[in-house]
């Protein structure tokens, strides 16, 4: 029996996996090698979409595990850096809150699009190597409130999209 939805689930779950290898790095100062690290989950958080559609073994539970190993890889990374003093606490509950506003709008029975939503691991990468390749007050601040704006525009794009479905479906 063939399980084509099994190669999509294999490469999210790298994500997972490359969080104690990044802490590992990390802690060693081994930079270019999270860097290195960084640029390979990116590109299996592309690969898994991808061959999720090429074997036609898109799911619903395959688009919650891609996010949830998103935001393992995310938060982790974010509390390392956390933990060494680069980010407030407020940064690791924006993100939190980010995942579980994602979780609640796509549980909706109506298709939900948020246009900035789809972009906040995007930018949450971004912040990781910027934070590697330059670990610096003014780019910790840049990426904290970069973070704080993309959340805010992503919930009131939510809240905007779920008032017009509101409206459209008492009309």
């Amino acid at each position: 029996m063939k399980r084509p939805f099994l190669i999509p689930a294999a490469i999210s779950s790298l994500r997972i996996a490359a969080l104690p290898l990044f802490l590992f790095l990390f802690s060693s100062s081994n930079i270019a090698a999270c860097l290195a690290l960084i640029v390979f989950c990116s590109a299996t958080d592309f690969f898994d979409g991808y061959f999720a559609r090429k074997l036609s073994a898109t799911s619903k539970f395959g688009a919650y595990y891609d996010a949830a190993t998103d935001f393992v890889l995310m938060f982790g990374a974010f509390a390392i850096f956390t933990l060494n003093g680069y980010y407030p606490f407020w940064l690791l509950v924006l993100i939190a809150a980010s995942f579980f506003q994602f979780l609640l709008t796509s549980r909706m029975t109506k298709k939900f699009y948020d246009p900035v939503g789809r972009y906040i691991g995007s930018a949450l990468y971004i912040g990781i190597a910027l934070t590697l390749l330059l670990p610096t007050q003014p780019v910790f601040i840049f990426v904290q409130f970069a973070f704080a704006g993309f959340f805010v525009v992503s919930l009131l794009s939510r809240i905007i999209n779920i008032i017009k479905n509101c409206r459209s479906t008492l009309n």
